[in-house]
């Protein structure tokens, strides 16, 4: 079973910092990944469909290797990287991957590619019921809806922290 480690970097230079991992730790089996979130955009004009990432500021480390030898293997990048900051732990500074809880949580909604994707429903009253996409069957963790701007606030844990993280939802139809 592979672990998931967290790195913490610059925020807007995720896929910088993947692309510099990948480079040079491949061989290792290391693989960094960030997810992202399918957000849609519609003007009076056009629908654009644009990729961010789901924790700005946030990489993943996909790999087999324990918590001591990703630690060891990356120290020296972190030292020279000028985008990656740390890996992620608790409060003891001692490394840890992501919990099996949480990294199937985050399966769930990704598809191969670590990609969120649109989800549509309906609204019924103040319900919300959810036909297509990841958020199907998952209605009782929204903790929020914005129709006008066409999202869906969850939380999810994510290194033993609540976080809030802002889906694409498309109510299609209020019955």
């Amino acid at each position: 079973m592979s672990n998931w480690f967290v790195f913490f970097v610059q925020t807007g230079k995720e896929q910088v910092v993947c692309n510099y991992f990948n480079e040079r730790l491949n061989e290792k089996g290391l693989a960094a990944f960030f997810p992202k979130v399918q957000l849609v955009y519609k003007t009076s004009k056009q629908v654009r469909k644009e990729l961010k990432p789901m924790f700005p500021g946030y990489i993943f480390a996909e790999t087999d290797l324990d918590a001591r030898s990703i630690a060891i293997q990356t120290s020296q990048m972190v030292r020279t990287s000028k985008h990656l900051f740390k890996l992620l732990g608790n409060e003891n500074s001692d490394y840890m991957p992501l919990h099996e809880e949480e990294k199937a949580f985050l399966l769930k909604f990704c598809d191969e590619a670590y990609i969120v994707r649109e989800s549509k429903g309906l609204k019924r009253g103040d319900k919300v019921l959810v036909t297509s996409g990841p958020l199907q069957g998952k209605e009782s963790i929204i903790k929020r809806i914005d129709r006008h701007r066409r999202r869906a606030e969850i939380e999810l844990r994510l290194m033993g922290d609540t976080r809030r993280v802002s889906l694409s939802l498309e109510i299609v139809e209020k019955v």
